[in-house]
């Protein structure tokens, strides 16, 4: 088989040759060409009829480039500080998080430079990123065992979410126990708000009810409004007396969701992965050590991080084609759930003032490198 360029070459050679020739010979002369570079008939009739391209017409055909190096090297730069988020999160994202970086000395971009970041397109960020994404598909099966208690006083709650203010949660548990449920080990409590996003984590030691119910009183505490409701799953560390107190005596709507049916809990299913699994992995804790170690990670850095400085998106409908079966999700635009907050009518103007404040103190940069550093000595702990 003849190379490219043996090919262009023979193409050249051959076109005089074939428009002067007879309806004969040009018959023989397609026939030659086809065998010697192995292109379909109707392809080689299509060369040998086209008029020759000139080097700078082929050069001058080829889209401007508008993207440099430069520019490829900022995006990349913010998109290391957004803790490597999809292109759908982060293209909206790109002004806020460009100008936190520059306050923050942690970015330099020329005025041109910028002005392309600011109209950068999703599709374009996409191929950008591509090469620099790596992710883990590691599946874990569950460990939730349903509880036996209170069930016919607890609410069952499925379907959408009709709520709109900021304080009905969804809660779950994430086991940290390796390939192997034998013996006592850490577990984290996952909570999302769902109007928000905002999401608080807390590592205990085994998930009794008694445990459960501090590990939920610590993230209250912590959340930027009032705990107004919680959905947990059917697990026995949330369906029992001692939770169920704690939310009457608080005013907290508790409700639980359907036996058998993840899809209840999509919201905290999601930030399981991205709130816990992506920051810890699946390793084995099973020393006392490791639940400070944990609170210490979940009540500090990341949890500023994570809702300050980490976008996310909401889907607003879906829509199926009752022809192609395909469905079609539609989401809002991608904001941090200290953005969504920010933009709520119900969020006092004081809470606003202490959120502003607390924002302009951070620095994602130093946020993350700290998390890194703090896992490490997790990292190090590992038997």
């Amino acid at each position: 088989m003849m190379s490219k360029m043996s090919k262009q070459e023979y193409l050249k050679e051959l076109r005089p040759k074939y428009k002067k020739s007879s309806k004969r010979q040009k018959s023989q002369l397609l026939s030659d060409f086809c065998e010697f570079t192995g292109y379909h008939r109707k392809h080689a009739l299509r060369l040998l009829n086209s008029l020759p391209r000139s080097t700078n017409q082929a050069r001058s055909s080829r889209r401007p480039r508008i993207y440099d190096q430069l520019t490829i090297n900022a995006l990349l730069n913010i998109w290391g500080a957004s803790n490597k988020i999809c292109a759908e999160r982060l293209q909206p994202y790109i002004p806020e998080m460009m100008e936190k970086l520059i306050s923050c000395r942690e970015l330099e971009v020329a005025p041109d430079i910028k002005e392309r970041l600011l109209r950068i397109s999703t599709s374009t960020v996409k191929r950008i990123l591509k090469k620099e994404k790596n992710r883990s598909r590691i599946k874990i099966g569950g460990t939730t065992k349903p509880g036996s208690l209170l069930k016919s006083q607890i609410e069952i709650r499925y379907g959408r979410w009709e709520e709109t203010d900021p304080g009905f949660c969804e809660a779950d548990t994430v086991a940290h126990c390796g390939d192997s449920m034998r013996g006592d080990f850490v577990f984290s409590i996952d909570i999302v708000d769902i109007c928000s996003g905002w999401s608080e984590q807390e590592a205990i030691w085994g998930k009794g009810d008694l445990a459960t119910t501090k590990g939920i009183d610590n993230m209250r505490a912590r959340l930027p409004f009032p705990l107004l409701g919680l959905d947990p799953d059917n697990g026995g560390e949330f369906i029992n007396w001692s939770l169920y107190h704690y939310c009457q005596k608080h005013r907290i709507n508790f409700t639980r969701s359907r036996p058998f049916h993840k899809n209840d809990n999509a919201h905290v299913e999601q930030k399981n992965w991205t709130a816990v699994r992506q920051l810890v992995g699946y390793s084995r804790l099973d020393q006392k050590e490791h639940v400070s170690l944990l609170n210490d990670l979940y009540q500090n850095e990341w949890r500023l991080y994570l809702n300050f400085f980490q976008p996310i998106r909401k889907q607003l409908k879906s829509t199926r084609n009752l022809v192609t079966g395909k469905t079609v999700k539609q989401f809002d635009q991608a904001r941090t759930p200290y953005q969504r907050l920010m933009e709520h009518p119900k969020v006092t103007k004081e809470r606003k003032e202490m959120l502003q404040s607390k924002y302009k103190e951070l620095n994602p940069v130093k946020l993350l490198n700290e998390i890194d550093r703090k896992v490490k000595l997790i990292e190090k702990t590992l038997k």
